[in-house]
Parts: C-alpha cells; sequence; structure tokens
C-alpha cells in the first residue's frame, strides 16, 4: 500500500510502498479516506528537535482519520465491515493504576498512532479495537476526521466549566479556532481571542469571538480590563504555546480564575509563580488529548444535537499525492484545519482548498 512515511532521520517526508498491515485478534483494520494534517506531523516533517529525539524512522505518520472497517480480528466483535470509523489516537496500555482509574489519556506508557508505531497516512491503517470509534449518522465524514483535534478542544473547553463566563482564548490555530466555537456553543457569556495573524483573526470572528485581538498592535491587559469592568476573564485557554501570550493570559486572568495549558513552548519559559499564580488563587489544568471516552459521547452529542458546526475552520482538502502542499499549508501559520484526501478523489477549490480557496484563520 502506499504511505507518507519519514523513511530516515532528516527533513521531509516521502510517499513510499509498505506493507499492507496484519492485525492482531484485538485489532481492526480501516481503510483511510480522509486523515488530518496535526501540527505533530509538522514537527516530525520538519525534523526538530522534539521529533529527533522522540521519532523513530521508519514510520508512517497520522493520527487523525476516518476510513471504513475492512477486517476485525477474532477478539474484536462489533465492527462490520464497511462501518465508518474513527479512533483515539493515544494507545494506553491498559493495565496500570492511571488507565484503570479513567486516566488513561495520561498513562505512562502510551504510545501514539503515528509517533510511535504506524500511523493512518496510508491507504490502511490498524487500530486496538478498544480505541476504534463508530461514526454516527448525521455527522459529515470531514468533521469525522478531525474528531482528534477536535476533542482536544472539546477536552480543554468543557473541564473548564465555561457557562455563563468570560473565556479567553490565546492562539488562533486551529485547535484555538475550535475552542472559540465551542466555548460559544458551551453557554460562555463572552469570548476573547489573541492571535498575531490577520488571517486568524478574521476567522476567530466568523468563529464567534466576541473580541479578536492582535497583541502585537493593541494594549492587550488594558483591553481585557476595560471589557471585563476591570476583573479579567474567568477562563483563559491557552493554545499558543508562546511565553509573550502565556504570561499575558496569566496577567489578565482573574483571581481565583482557571487557565487550561494547552499550547507547547518551544522552550523553558521563566514565570513569577508566586505573583502569578499562588496569590492569585489560579487554577491550571494541563490539557492532553481527551479524556477517554468522556470526552468523546460530549464531543458527538454537541455535534449530532447541531450545538456546533466545525465546518468553518477546515480550510483545505488536497489530494493524498500533493501532501507536499498540504504540509506546506499546515506549517505557513495562515490556515485552518488541512485535511489530506487518502482515498484518492481529487481536492476542490483553487490549490486543494475548500470551494472559495483558503478561508483565512501558529497555534497549536
Amino acid at each position: 500500500m502506499h504511505a507518507i512515511m519519514k523513511k530516515g532521520p532528516e527533513p521531509g517526508l516521502a510517499m513510499g510502498e509498505v506493507p499492507r498491515p496484519e492485525i492482531a485478534p484485538n485489532e481492526v483494520l480501516v481503510r483511510v479516506r480522509l486523515a488530518g494534517i496535526c501540527g505533530t506531523d509538522v514537527h516530525i516533517h520538519k525534523w526538530d528537535d522534539w521529533a529527533q529525539g522522540r521519532i523513530h524512522p521508519p514510520l508512517v505518520l497520522g493520527h487523525e482519520f476516518v476510513g471504513e472497517v475492512v477486517e476485525s480480528g477474532r477478539l474484536a466483535s462489533g465492527f462490520k465491515p464497511g462501518t465508518l470509523v474513527t479512533a483515539e489516537g493515544h494507545i494506553g496500555c491498559g493495565i496500570c493504576t492511571l488507565c484503570r482509574t479513567g486516566h488513561s489519556h495520561v498513562c505512562r506508557d502510551t504510545r501514539i498512532l503515528g509517533v510511535d508505531t504506524d500511523g493512518a497516512f496510508a491507504e490502511f491503517v490498524r487500530v486496538p479495537a478498544t480505541n476504534v470509534w463508530p461514526i454516527e449518522p448525521g455527522i459529515p465524514i470531514e468533521w469525522a476526521a478531525i474528531m482528534d483535534p477536535l476533542g482536544n478542544a472539546f477536552h480543554a473547553v468543557l473541564t473548564a466549566d465555561v457557562a455563563g463566563k468570560s473565556v479567553l482564548v490565546t492562539g488562533c490555530g486551529p485547535i484555538g479556532l475550535f475552542s472559540i466555537g465551542i466555548a460559544r456553543a458551551a453557554g460562555a457569556a463572552r469570548v476573547f481571542a489573541s492571535e498575531v495573524d490577520p488571517r486568524r483573526r478574521e476567522m476567530a470572528r466568523r468563529e464567534g469571538a466576541d473580541r479578536v485581538i492582535d497583541p502585537h498592535t493593541e494594549d492587550f491587559e488594558q483591553i481585557i480590563r476595560d471589557e471585563t469592568r476591570g476583573d479579567g476573564v474567568h477562563v483563559v485557554l491557552e493554545m499558543s504555546g508562546n511565553a509573550e501570550a502565556i504570561g499575558q493570559g496569566l496577567q489578565v486572568v482573574r483571581n481565583s480564575g482557571r487557565v487550561q495549558w494547552f499550547g507547547i513552548p518551544g522552550d523553558p519559559i521563566l514565570l513569577d509563580i508566586a505573583q502569578s499564580v499562588i496569590f492569585k488563587g489560579l487554577t491550571i489544568y494541563g490539557v492532553t488529548g481527551r479524556l477517554m471516552y468522556e470526552t468523546w459521547y460530549e464531543m458527538c452529542n454537541f455535534l449530532i444535537s447541531g450545538r456546533y458546526d466545525p465546518s468553518g475552520v477546515i480550510t483545505h482538502r488536497v489530494p493524498f499525492a500533493r501532501f507536499d502542499e498540504a504540509f506546506a499549508a499546515a506549517a505557513a501559520g495562515h490556515s485552518g484545519k488541512v485535511i489530506l484526501d487518502v482515498s484518492g478523489n481529487s481536492g476542490s477549490g483553487p490549490g486543494g482548498s475548500l470551494p472559495g480557496g483558503d478561508r483565512p484563520g501558529k497555534s497549536r
């Protein structure tokens, strides 16, 4: 089968031929139709310091996908051939204390699809049956392809209890943009967004942000104070990993507020923990992955009910063979979500973008 691979320890990716996976008794084989490009995939493409310390080529990338069941192992019951599915990309050990107490998303022995084991940028992918998630009728296939990153955003927003509260999203990459719409759907009273890229600022407005701030040209802290009667926001969703944005978020969150950290800094950051966290009585929550599988149920309820529509964040759908174009779009810092059409259908719109071209939208 054809697959997008990191063939060796160097920058770049290549399309290659690899054996079709053979499944174990507890696994499911899926024919991939669509696959989303994640920031993690971009790091692997660039072969940066993180990738060099984590990735062991050769490796097939990809952990965001949707496809049809082809075959199930004898211990993987309930998955009929042709069933449309996606999957949770974190594969926990299943037997440690964390996995057995509902915290398998932070299992110390977690393997990640497309990072630690061959992934979904291929015609077929094998997945443990416990990780497979059937797609309910009414959920469009493009939404199903990006349930992994959508789940990150739902996890960040819903664990913060945003109903009736003011929320600030720092960093309007795809997951930041998802978070704006989800916060509105979850009942946030006001949603603010901070983003340096003008196209992504426009996307943030379309996703429902009440006020979008350019932190490089506007008085970020004063605007938030003015808009919140001097108190600051109840919740900060930090999606950028940028040291300046992290510091600004801590400045404008109100005393006793909550900060959800999702963006990953490239380097260690120096913070005044006493003044910025302890004396303000803040709650800090590190967001990784999704709650398995509480977040998945919550997310699907929002999508099926029509309370949230992520379509506006999807800006590109690119044919599998033109993956270099897709990665360039994802790495440029202007796009929303970029999807690869693995099934062989051609992309629509100019340059593989969706109709209307690149809907404006380096944030995680």
